[in-house]
Parts: structure tokens; sequence; C-alpha cells
């Protein structure tokens, strides 16, 4: 991929039918395409026909700064996993015995890996249940206008990070769509009077903490620090990691570090810092995105 074209941020919306490696190579002209001007927003999306419409998210671009929703592109976090959903609907849709006489289509958007745009993104997956059917508008010459209605998804699969599955969770739940998550962790997630039309294919953060807290004490780190990113990943992770050290007792927190939402210029460097301040704690537990790691 060219460096020019890692630089773009905005997809074009398109109807894409074929193999996923057409799809794929639709996508990628669209990331190549020019900007639209002012006035011109579309969706960050990928749409397939089908006579049954999955939606997707994938933190394609990362989260933009000073002012911008998106970043740069993900190529493992993101686009990786875009391919491996265009794939398995390829698969799919290429099966005539698993579901004879069934296409499946798709309407996959980028989250940009921010929870806000995420769910600005997202309202699209419930358009076709809200919008009304328009018969109450008319054109200037007395006509009915053409309305194409939005298709309607019967599943949203996504999204990566926590926060971004638990806003979109709040909103899927009022119109009873199922979501399916293959990254999100975190342990509020499981709450099924809260989230009862989410599901996901990972273990919640109090298995991985347990997994840590095993560690620790299995290298006989008995004082450690901890550097979690603000949100609901970074903060329950090491929430859980807290309480599990404390239930093991032989584990001790020299101090709690939090990486803000939008962190400012030098913030790193002054994590960093405070870090080293304590010599003596010389492992860092760490729930963070990966943005905030590098």
């Amino acid at each position: 991929m060219s460096s020019a074209m890692g630089k773009i941020v905005g997809w074009t919306n398109r109807r894409c039918q074929g193999s996923a490696l057409v799809l794929l190579y639709l996508f990628l002209t669209a990331l190549a395409a020019k900007p639209k001007g002012p006035g011109h927003t579309h969706l960050n999306s990928i749409r397939i026909d089908g006579d049954i419409s999955l939606g997707g998210l994938f933190p394609v671009h990362a989260r933009g700064h000073e002012g911008k929703p998106c970043g740069e592109l993900k190529k493992e976090k993101g686009i990786h996993r875009l391919e491996a959903m265009l794939f398995a609907l390829d698969r799919i849709n290429n099966d005539h015995e698993l579901l004879p006489n069934i296409t499946l289509g798709a309407r996959i958007l980028d989250t940009c890996s921010r929870d806000t745009h995420a769910l600005e993104q997202s309202l699209t997956f419930v358009q076709a249940l809200i919008e009304k059917d328009g018969t109450d508008v008319k054109c200037q010459g007395g006509g009915s206008p053409i309305i194409t209605k939005p298709e309607r998804v019967v599943g949203v699969i996504g999204a990566s990070s926590s926060s971004v599955s638990i806003m979109v969770a709040n909103i899927l739940r009022l119109f009873k769509i199922p979501q399916v998550s293959y990254a999100s962790t975190a342990p509020e997630l499981s709450d099924n009077t809260r989230y009862d039309f989410f599901s996901r294919v990972v273990p919640p953060d109090t298995y991985q903490a347990q997994a840590m807290v095993d560690i620790v004490r299995a290298m006989r780190w008995n004082y450690v620090s901890t550097v979690a990113s603000e949100g609901n990943y970074g903060e329950s992770g090491v929430d859980a990691f807290i309480q599990k050290s404390r239930e093991e007792g032989s584990v001790c927190i020299s101090q709690s570090v939090k990486i803000p939402r939008e962190p400012k210029p030098g913030e790193f460097d002054k994590i960093i810092q405070r870090l080293g301040e304590n010599p003596n704690a010389r492992v860092v537990i760490i729930f963070a995105n990966e943005d905030d790691i590098r």
C-alpha cells in the first residue's frame, strides 16, 4: 500500500458485488479517491447488496488528532479484520448448501477507533427502523418523491474497542439488533441486563487480569505499577487486576497512571517520567489500546 494512499482518511459509498478480492480492490480504490468538498459528507463505508444484510464495525483508521475524527490507517487491527469479514461473506455466499437461495450482504463502517464517531456512523444501522416512508413529502411539481430506504441489518459484527462496543450496544439494543464483537473485553459487557443483545467471541478482562496476576506471582514480582487508557477497557481492566491482586494478597501496587482519552503533546513523556520516579517497581501492568501502547 502506497504512503499516499495511507494518508487518505475518506472512503466513498459503494455498492459492491463479487469476490472478496474484488471488494478489497474497490475499498482500496475508494481510499485513493479524492475527498469530497464542503457540504458533501459521506459515511465511511463499504456496501454489499444481498437478501440479508449484516452490519460491520472495524477500526480501519486510528483516532484522529487536532479536531480530525480519523487518523492513519490501521492495517493489522483494522484492514485485516475487514478482509476477514469480506472473506467470510464470500465463502458463505459461494456455498450453495449453507444458505441456499440466500445471499448475505453487508454495510461495513469505519469506527476510527473513537466511540462518538462510531455512534454517529452506526445510526445508519437503525435508519430503516425509524425513518418514515415519506408519503407526506411532495415535490415542487406535486408528484411523490423517489425515496430509497436504507437497508435493514439483522445483526452487527463488531466493534473492536470496548468503549465503541458499549456506545453502539446502547443503541442497537433499543431496536433488538444482535451484536457480536470480535475483540471487546470490558467486564461490564458481560452484564446481560444492560447488554442483552451483545455477545462476543473473546473472554472478558476479568480472565485476562487473573492470568496477569498469575504471571506476576510466578515471576515473584510483588511491586508493580499500572497504566490504563481512559475509558471502559483500560480502567475496567486495571480495576480487575487490582481487585485480583488484593484477593491474592501477594502483589502491591506502586502507582496507577491513566492515559487521557485525548492526550496532549508531551503527555506520554510525563507518564514515562512518572513511572521512572519509583525505580523499585520494575514491572508495568498495561490495559491500553494499541495506539496508546505504541
